[in-house]
């Protein structure tokens, strides 16, 4: 099963961008934006994921050294070349030894969001990602 929605959360996500993370000593944090248009309708189903061509999911994991998930609180905002910010509301999957936070987002053609998400383990030092990325809805 892990298998199965790590391939379902993930695989889809290569034609659209490629998965970048951050390290923080020895935390990694993976992050992933894809247009949810390529999701099968009963993962989306499941895991809460509206589908639609200017729908997308940031999915975003938490490492330790040895590769193993972390449970965290992870909070974020996308903002446009407006400055208009949205909330994005993160839902934790916990499945076998793996962890993924997801959350879904609306977006226009060809708008450059930039994300910027709060990663909070416990007993560690908060962490933040910011990056920015063109999105296209799916035609």
């Amino acid at each position: 099963m892990r298998i199965a929605v790590a391939l379902a959360l993930t695989l889809f996500a290569a034609p659209l961008a490629a998965e970048q993370f951050q390290k923080f000593d020895d935390i990694e944090v993976h992050y992933v934006v894809v247009n949810a248009s390529f999701l099968d309708p009963a993962v989306a189903a499941r895991y809460g994921v509206p589908r639609g061509k200017d729908r997308a999911f940031v999915n975003l994991s938490v490492l330790d050294a040895a590769d193993q998930s972390l449970d965290a609180t992870v909070t974020g905002v996308t903002l446009n070349l407006l400055n208009q910010e949205s909330a994005l509301t993160f839902s934790t999957i916990k499945e076998a030894d793996s962890i993924y936070f997801i959350a879904p987002l609306k977006f226009t053609d060809r708008d450059t969001l930039r994300f910027r998400i709060d990663v909070v383990v416990p007993g560690r030092t908060p962490m933040r990602i910011e990056f920015q990325q063109q999105m296209f809805v799916d035609l």
